[in-house]
């Protein structure tokens, strides 16, 4: 991961100030290092440098290896570490970043790339290489004389460490070629981070037109939204009123004409169960004077003593056509009273009828007035309310049924 990659995740990140003010110091004794970092972009920088310095120098001794990959180590190890805890609380940041301090800080006997002592140790390698054990050993204190050229390779390394020896000529070639390399390195990373500032004003400048464009737009759609819904609910609260108070008003006026109609739609249910009454009783006493007069007679046929007929009928005219009227009567009596009885019950029968088409009628009538769609105008009124209130027939008499309004009544007398 690049430094600019980090620098990105760090604005990114839930905590940038923790980012940008951890602090931690890296030396390494044997060569004289020590440096303080602040801001976790800026010991990713510093891992980075090594590790392209340490690629620069191509060849190096099979020693510097180590130094090679600690770097490339504690690199990596920073790029996970923000991966994975860029969106993390301070808490956790800190927590965690307690188990990277002790690896930033391990000073086990690592070379930087731009040391003096890393430079004279390459060139020690290059002209004298048998030396360089010595020397190697003898920088990061292990000293080890134990053949001349480790012996020799020690005292040339005594010699570049200290000041009051022939060496220090050489020595302060190497520290001003380390000085210039350092000074070169720096400059391109000046180079390099106006580069990356001016690339992340420019991304800045161009992200914040874009969200600018992006709330206009939205702020455009969202008024578009809210009129065309304003629209819509205004038009459907007027629809509502209207029809709710053309609902209310026609539940008033059904309401009104329930409570006109209520009294006479009991009236006709009472009397359309009293009728069944009555003609359910009128045609059990049909069946009751059918019956006995059938009964009546069959046993005045069947069981009637034989002199009564040859002493009633022999001869006698004038009984005979006595007891003949005497019978016609009785059978003309019977017949009357099942023909009056017939006709009560079916008058009953017709009445309790009708005033159930009138019970219904009225029920009807009101289910008319609900009905939001209905239209019912005072002549169509006139005519049910005629229907409702006309007398009935009741069959008992002729033309019974007498005028049904006072209009009605009116228009026959001048038709007369």
């Amino acid at each position: 991961m690049t430094t600019i990659e980090v620098r990105n995740k760090i604005a990114d990140s839930k905590e940038p100030n923790w980012f940008n003010s951890v602090e931690i110091t890296i030396q390494y004794p044997h060569i004289n290092f020590l440096q303080k970092f602040e801001g976790f972009s800026s010991i990713h920088k510093f891992l980075n440098q090594q590790i392209e310095g340490w690629e620069k120098l191509g060849t190096i001794p099979t020693e510097f290896n180590t130094s090679k990959q600690h770097f490339t180590n504690l690199r990596n190890r920073l790029d996970n570490f923000i991966n994975s805890n860029h969106q993390q609380p301070e808490g956790t940041l800190n927590s965690n970043w307690r188990n990277e301090i002790g690896q930033l800080q391990s000073n086990s006997n690592f070379f930087t790339y731009d040391s003096p002592a890393t430079d004279f140790l390459v060139e020690l390698q290059g002209k004298f290489p048998n030396y360089f054990a010595g020397a190697y050993h003898y920088i990061i204190g292990q000293y080890n004389f134990n053949t001349k050229d480790n012996f020799t390779g020690g005292l040339l390394a005594y010699e570049f460490q200290l000041k009051d020896h022939t060496e220090i000529i050489n020595r302060r070639n190497k520290e001003k070629s380390s000085i210039s390399r350092i000074r070169n390195d720096f400059r391109n990373q000046l180079s390099e981070s106006e580069k990356q500032l001016t690339d992340h004003l420019t991304t800045a400048n161009k992200d914040y037109a874009n969200y600018v464009k992006q709330i206009d737009d939205y702020k455009k759609e969202k008024e578009e939204l809210f009129d065309e819904w304003y629209g819509k609910t205004q038009t459907d609260f007027n629809t509502f009123d209207t029809d709710s108070k053309e609902k209310i008003s026609n539940l008033e006026e059904t309401y009104f004409r329930k409570l006109q109609l209520s009294k006479p739609a009991r009236y006709w249910q009472q009397k359309s169960t009293k009728y069944y009454t009555d003609a359910n009783k009128m045609k059990k006493i049909l069946l009751w004077v059918v019956g006995l007069s059938s009964l009546f007679l069959a046993l005045i046929l069947i069981i009637s003593p034989k002199w009564i007929f040859e002493t009633v009928f022999s001869e006698n005219r004038a009984a005979i056509i006595r007891w003949s009227l005497v019978f016609i009567t009785l059978i003309s009596l019977i017949a009357f009273t099942v023909r009056a009885i017939t006709k009560v019950m079916f008058s009953s029968f017709h009445l309790a009828r009708d005033a159930e088409e009138r019970h219904t009628l009225t029920f009807f009538y009101l289910s008319l007035l609900s009905e939001k769609d209905s239209s019912i105008n005072d002549e169509d009124r006139k005519l049910i309310l005629q229907s409702l209130f006309s007398r009935a027939e009741t069959g008992l008499l002729k033309d019974d049924s007498g005028p049904t309004m006072p209009n009605d009544f009116i228009g026959k007398i001048m038709n007369k």
